[in-house]
């Protein structure tokens, strides 16, 4: 009996020091990512008891051109894996990634998706979406905050120009 109880806690050990290991692996995959000055989009599909596994998605945009540079991909069950680079979307656009996003969110939840189409608003408590998918829709906040963000700086310099004209008339 001692003896299963030892194994339980040892496998229990053995499986936290690897996802310390794989949670590394992310943080070195993001700081990797950080590093260029690209928007970053994570999309994260929960594996359940799928055999295949959940992933992780991480989508690297350039600023200035708004197009894909760089995407790393985790995808599995095994608490080794790795982050591959995948260079199959390097170069599209948003438009362009994005139906490729639909397409794959549609084969992981095709029974879903046969009854309902996919939708960018959908809740997704169980995150079941496509891991790509939700990177795209991260991005896609992102750059909808920053735009938010940037209109809201000319207003408030705006209005900033505005009271001290409003002063200096005062003071004439």
């Amino acid at each position: 009996m001692i003896y299963l109880a030892f194994a339980a806690f040892t496998m229990m050990v053995l499986q936290s020091l690897l996802t310390y290991f794989q949670y590394k692996n992310y943080q070195k995959a993001l700081d990797s990512m950080r590093e260029k000055g690209k928007l970053l989009g994570i999309g994260l599909r929960k594996g359940g008891f799928n055999l295949k596994g959940g992933a992780i998605i991480i989508i690297g945009m350039d600023r200035g051109t708004k197009r894909i540079v760089e995407c790393k991909k985790l995808e599995g069950i095994a608490m080794w894996k790795r982050f591959e680079t995948i260079t199959l979307y390097d170069g599209l656009s948003l438009n362009e990634i994005r139906e490729v996003g639909i397409a794959e969110d549609f084969e992981i939840n095709r029974r879903k998706r046969e009854k309902e189409a996919y939708s960018a608003n959908a809740l997704d408590k169980k995150r079941k979406k496509g891991a790509l998918i939700q990177a795209i829709e991260a991005l896609d906040k992102r750059l909808s905050n920053e735009a938010t963000a940037v209109q809201y700086q000319e207003q408030r310099k705006e209005q900033r120009k505005k009271a001290d004209e409003a002063r200096v008339t005062l003071a004439q």
